[in-house]
């Protein structure tokens, strides 16, 4: 089990911490994100994470696998953390997430698996771990967890105040092209408490991502329309732009979806350098996960039918992937 010596705040443990404007234990904090539903899609084939997902495990395995005391920061459902568990040399890892539903999800599976010995799990935001200096010799986070922990200043901080001499730490992020200062979509989405809202997405000149949301009303027409649309029946969201002017009449409540930041290549390295970090490298990854999303029917139907094996290779290509140009990118890092 988890050395409790570690802990430096009971309290944080027991409850989501706040942080800022955000109250890390609302679920509007991330729209979208809930446990049993996120849990679902990404154990779906037609899901990208699934892929992105797959192929990360893989990473986070060949560069952690021989250490002792791993922190999983952004566990979501718990993928990577049983993942590891179950593959892993290590005595035992701790998840991380600041959303009580996917932690919730995350226990159950664990449970399932006879885990419990190796394995824990805590609410907490990763800006402010409620662990005490040098826990653990290994930290990795996968799916994007990071670009949520603005400033990343801090997070960078707070993992190098957790992990120990020569411990690494492994991130695995989108690498987004977005052009800044533009528009990146509208469209519809159904919420996890059953509402619909219309929703635009921004992508601004320091690279932080910006989501609003304007909640409609259920009576009104534009609700109406939407909830017959095939595609919005099926999947809970049509990209759509629609005339902002009669979006807001309908509108009942507007909401602010967590703003995230997506560092380029030299950021993300320059980062982490001023963070105390040594050996920083970043790999690409995705070679194959970029003709997936192009939306390749052929590779798609071959994929499906062995994903293991496009796991091993998209791993066996990531040396020879420029990251500046990867789908997605890989930091390693080692603490000095």
């Amino acid at each position: 089990m988890f050395d409790k010596g570690c802990l430096g705040h009971v309290r944080d443990v027991l409850t989501a911490l706040k942080f800022g404007e955000y109250d890390l234990n609302k679920a509007n904090f991330y729209l979208g994100y809930y446990g049993p539903e996120w849990d679902k899609k990404i154990q779906d084939r037609d899901n990208p994470n699934f892929w992105k997902y797959g192929v990360a495990n893989l990473v986070l395995l060949d560069f952690v696998r021989d250490r002792r005391r791993v922190l999983d920061v952004g566990c979501g459902t718990g993928g990577s953390t049983i993942y590891l568990a179950e593959n892993a040399q290590l005595e035992y890892i701790v998840g991380i997430d600041p959303v009580k539903s996917m932690v919730e999800v995350a226990k159950q599976h664990v449970f399932q698996r006879s885990l419990n010995h190796k394995t824990d799990f805590v609410i907490c935001d990763s800006r402010r771990l409620p662990f005490r200096q040098t826990c653990f010799d290994a930290l990795v986070s996968r799916g994007d967890a990071f670009v949520f922990l603005v400033p990343q200043k801090m997070a960078v901080g707070e993992f190098r105040r957790v992990l120990k001499h020569g411990a690494v730490v492994v991130i695995e992020i989108d690498n987004v092209k977005w052009k800044p200062g533009k528009t990146i979509s509208h469209s519809f989405e159904r919420l996890v408490n059953g509402a619909i809202a219309y929703t635009e997405e921004y992508f601004d000149t320091r690279r932080n991502h910006v989501k609003l949301f304007y909640v409609l009303n259920p009576q009104s027409t534009i609700v109406e329309k939407i909830s017959t649309d095939k595609e919005f029946i099926q999947t809970g969201r049509l990209k759509q732009e629609f005339p902002l002017k009669e979006i807001r009449k309908a509108t009942i409540e507007t909401r602010r979806g967590a703003v995230t930041h997506w560092p380029t290549v030299d950021e993300v390295k320059l980062l982490f350098r001023q963070g105390g970090f040594k050996g920083i490298k970043i790999l690409g990854n995705g070679l194959l996960m970029g003709l997936f999303q192009e939306g390749d029917h052929k590779l798609t139907k071959a994929l499906k039918r062995q994903p293991e094996l496009f796991f091993e290779i998209e791993r066996k290509l990531i040396p020879f992937i420029n990251p500046k140009k990867a789908y997605t990118i890989i930091l390693k890092a080692i603490v000095p």
